[in-house]
Order: structure tokens, then sequence, then C-alpha cells
């Protein structure tokens, strides 16, 4: 067990970003495919979300994205009554690699973590596209999409995703709180993917 912990803890490169995270994450949308994902729901306890999003960073990291995790919110079942605003970890995935399959790889992780949608960002960032994921939400609706036009800052320069025109996802933390991580070699995509077969009832979290 020490040692599973041992090579979970060393599962990704991560540090803490030294120049203006907003900037690099604005770069990264002009240079790649990128999109925004989170496998948290209302109904789950802040320790089980913290596991179902642990199972999702190794799927992701499993396929060598670049991940930024900051903390965010989410409406789940927006515009309707039973809308709720939850605070969750988000992470923003970067098709590093320029695989082309990234917005497939969000919608079928979304499905599988029982999110309302995901959102994809085309590069450049002339658009983005809120997709559903869940058959029984009623917002966006399961496989529709909802294009909104090119992405805009919060007038802090702390809101990163604000909802324009109702959009419902949006980062709120400060920027320097925001990580970035990439498994990058064959022996840390191969733990990561170890971690992804697990149940994520079954993974251990701080």
């Amino acid at each position: 067990m020490k040692t599973e912990k041992i090579i979970i803890k060393k599962r990704f490169k991560e540090s803490n970003l030294k120049e203006s995270s907003l900037s690099k994450i604005v770069s990264y949308i002009q240079k790649y495919d990128t999109g925004t994902i989170t496998a948290c729901r209302a109904k789950y306890t802040h320790k089980e979300n913290q596991q179902r999003n642990y199972s999702l960073e190794a799927h992701l990291a499993s396929r060598a994205y670049i991940i930024i995790s900051a903390k965010g919110v989410y409406i789940e079942d927006f515009n309707t009554p039973d809308a709720t605003e939850v605070k969750e970890n988000i992470f923003f995935v970067v098709d590093f690699k320029k695989t082309g399959k990234l917005k497939k790889v969000l919608q079928t992780y979304g499905e599988k973590f029982d999110q309302d949608s995901i959102l994809f960002i085309p590069k450049g960032g002339e658009e983005s596209l809120l997709i559903g994921t869940n058959h029984s939400a009623k917002f966006p609706g399961y496989g529709k999409v909802i294009k909104y036009p090119v992405l805009k800052l919060g007038k802090n320069n702390n809101e990163f995703l604000t909802r324009v025109n109702g959009r419902p996802f949006y980062f709120t933390d400060k920027i320097d709180s925001i990580k970035e991580s990439y498994c990058g070699n064959n022996s840390g995509r191969f733990v990561a993917n170890e971690i992804a077969k697990k149940d994520w009832r079954t993974l251990e979290v701080k």
C-alpha cells in the first residue's frame, strides 16, 4: 500500500504556474483544441467527488493530455426548477499532441461520470461548444450542442470562461492557485492507466 501511494504521488509532473496562468490558458486555446470537464456531482459527498475527479484525472493523464486544475462553479440542471450551483474542481484539458480526439474523449468521460455537459473549445477559441452528455438532464440535452461566441475574460481577471449569455461554466479561484500537470512518459501513463482501471470508490484521496 505504501509503495502504491508513492507511485501515485509521482504519477504526474506538477507545479504551480510561474507565469500568468490566465495568459497560459489563453495561449493554449489559441494553439490547441481544449475543453473543460469535471466528475463532480452534487449528490456525492466531498470525498466521493475527490475520488471521482482522481479517477477522471487518471483517465485523461493516460492519454497524455495537459491538465490544468482549478476551483470552479458548475450549474447542474441549468434553466430548470432543480438548478443547483455546485462548487467543484474543474479540469481544463489541452490536446497538446494535436490528436484531434479531445472532443470525443471529453464527451465519453462526460457521459461516464454522469455530467450534464462538457465544454469543448476548438483551436483558436473563435467559439466554444457546450455539449450535452447526460440522457436525463434537460439542459442542454443529451447530444445537443450550444455554440457560444469568442471567449471573454472576467472584469477582474479572476474569472475564466465567465457566464456569458447564461453559459453555466466558469472558473473563480485566484489565478495563482491553478496547477498544471502532464504525464508525458510511458511509465507515467502506465501508472495513470492502472489507476483509471480501478473503481473510483476504491481510490485513496487526502
